[in-house]
């Protein structure tokens, strides 16, 4: 799937490896390095091996349910959480295409609203180092207190990956979308794009504790 980062990324098929990015990397995707530090992107990444142990899905599972991941994703599949050997599993919720082209997630930012966003801005201001192009941050609004959308594309695959991060008070959100479909590396306006459109959904049910 993919977590913030892929920037931020979290685990999955077409796992973005994100932990870069934005943010929070939290499983397995999401990782530009933006603001967590190196970027990568899985293609497909392979189920989990039957000696691997999982966990029950994320709670934020019932926030980014099936029904809304389908508005992104035809025939959205659940990713597997896979328990790491210490700690505890990240708190992330993923799907991914049938066909393993498209994935998503949604998780809590590792790292402050405002370093998320400085992160952003970094990236865009040398998208080469992280091995990214066409990096584009855009504010966001109607979305919690403040709202940001990161939209870039990746040099090695033809990737393209939008991460909303957002700040509700007392968390920051990360959703990130990551596909190989199609070849445009212009991004949607914000007011057309059905990530924020789909972050702005689902704000509302999300857990408002620290």
């Amino acid at each position: 799937m993919m977590v913030r980062r892929l920037f931020r990324a979290a685990a999955g098929s077409l796992t973005v490896l994100a932990c870069g990015l934005l943010t929070a990397c939290s499983t397995s995707t999401h990782a530009t390095p933006s603001a967590a530090g190196t970027t990568t992107a899985s293609v497909a990444a392979p189920a989990p091996a039957s000696s691997m142990k999982t966990v029950p899905p994320s709670a934020l599972c019932t926030v980014l349910s099936k029904s809304v991941a389908e508005r992104l994703i035809t025939g959205a599949r659940l990713q597997a959480r896979v328990s790491p050997d210490k700690g505890q599993a990240p708190d992330v919720c993923g799907y991914t295409a049938p066909d393993g082209q498209s994935t998503l997630s949604l998780n809590p930012t590792s790292r402050a609203y405002a370093a998320e966003l400085s992160a952003a801005h970094n990236l865009a201001a040398d998208p080469s180092s992280a091995g990214m192009r066409d990096v584009q941050v855009d504010t966001v609004d109607a979305l919690g207190r403040q709202a940001f959308r990161e939209t870039a594309s990746q040099t090695q695959v033809r990737q393209r990956i939008t991460f909303v991060v957002w700040n509700t008070g007392t968390r920051s959100w990360v959703l990130t979308f990551a596909t190989t479909k199609g070849t445009s590396t212009a991004p949607t306006t914000v007011s057309d794009d059905t990530v924020v459109q789909v972050a702005r959904s689902i704000t509302a049910k999300l857990p408002t504790g620290g």
